[in-house]
């Protein structure tokens, strides 16, 4: 029997009230009217109602480390950022050379549980990227190119690997980005110092996203254009961390503006202290620092990530471009759902869809969540 979520003023339609009907973790239908005994699941009460989020880079949320190689640090995460709105998210993390790396295997063989975000796969940050632009990942996680290597990842991910962000300049790649293809995985182009020509090849290629755009990647200069000619030539979608620290504001809407919203992706590369009050944590024993959204080494160092869920990165991506609410919610939902293949059951609200939503109030605050069709208190 259907549950309903009446009184909704879907994201595509906001001036219209329709009722959603869903059943065994699917969207039935959207509705007009609602049977006199309807099992009422949530009254939207004419709020905005939109697709779950889709994070495609994100390492670990509420104290869980998706890395750390523990079910409990996995679950943690996917349960937070499931209460913060992210419905799926792409587990972040790294391979180490010689290693046994269980987390990967972890990773590559757990499921979500009750109230947990779903994880269709791994995005591994390397360990194919350029040394030179390896940011805040440890020297210990990279790697030269090489076919042992790579196998040796796709069977530690247990054929979840999905991304794999890496560095096309690096000699080898061209082999690694053809078993990419062969393999269905995303080659990203990241934590790379390619110049326009190198950036160019890469994308022929079949390098087919970019990781966060304008970090860890060489910049443009006007007799030194960098790998951004090559990125807009080649219609591949970007994610961008739009959270005011790792990009400009203004160059938040430079890039929107000349992308187009089509290609543009948040993504969070958000942290084990995602949700969790600002103050010093450690990252692979090293102290580091979260105040207001931003992740920093105590040190100085640099940055290496947010502490910003999905929901507060998409909604500072609309107040710096000052797009519509309709366009921020196609930067978190259904473009990384294209990007990655799944926007036949993600992304949209369509009947057939699973049913993962978020509730929108009016000050663009974040008012529920439902996942599988179920409410997340």
């Amino acid at each position: 029997m259907p549950q309903y979520v009446i009184n909704c003023r879907l994201y595509t339609e906001p001036a219209e009230v329709r009722h959603l009907a869903l059943e065994d973790g699917k969207i039935l239908g959207i509705c007009r009217e609602i049977p006199e005994h309807a099992d009422i699941l949530f009254d939207a009460r004419e709020r905005i109602v939109a697709p779950g989020l889709i994070d495609t880079h994100v390492h670990g949320a509420g104290g869980g480390d998706l890395s750390d190689g523990t079910e409990a640090g996995v679950h943690t995460a996917a349960s937070t950022l499931c209460r913060l709105g992210t419905t799926t998210f792409y587990a972040t993390s790294f391979y180490l050379p010689g290693a046994e790396n269980k987390h990967l295997q972890l990773l590559g063989s757990i499921g979500a549980g009750e109230g947990e975000a779903a994880c269709p796969g791994i995005h591994l940050e390397g360990p194919f990227i350029n040394p030179v632009k390896k940011g805040g990942i440890p020297a210990e996680y990279l790697s030269k190119p090489g076919m042992a290597v790579y196998r040796d990842i796709r069977r530690k991910c247990g054929g979840r690997l999905s991304i794999l962000t890496c560095a096309p300049e690096l000699d080898g790649m061209e082999e690694i980005l053809s078993a990419c293809r062969e393999d269905g995985v995303v080659a990203s182009f990241g934590h790379s110092d390619a110049d326009t020509e190198q950036a160019r090849k890469g994308f022929e290629q079949g390098m087919g996203y970019v990781t966060h755009l304008g970090n860890a990647m060489r910049p443009f200069h006007h007799r030194d254009p960098g790998p951004l000619p090559a990125i807009l030539a080649f219609g591949v979608p970007v994610q961008l961390i739009s959270d005011g620290v790792h990009l400009y504001a203004g160059a938040i809407r430079f890039y929107r503006d000349i992308f187009g919203p089509e290609r543009c992706i948040c993504i969070t590369d958000g942290i084990e202290c995602t949700g969790l009050p600002d103050g010093e944590y450690h990252f692979r024993s090293k102290p580091y620092i979260s105040e207001k959204g931003a992740v920093f080494y105590a040190d100085g160092s640099g940055l290496i990530g947010t502490s910003l869920s999905l929901f507060e990165i998409m909604m500072r991506f609309k107040r710096f471009t000052g797009c519509p609410l309709r366009e921020a919610l196609q930067a978190a939902s259904e473009n990384p759902a294209r990007r990655m293949g799944i926007d036949g059951r993600k992304g949209f609200i369509r009947p057939g869809y699973d049913a993962d939503l978020i509730v929108i109030g009016e000050n663009d605050e974040l008012c529920a969540v439902i996942r599988s069709g179920n409410l997340i208190e």
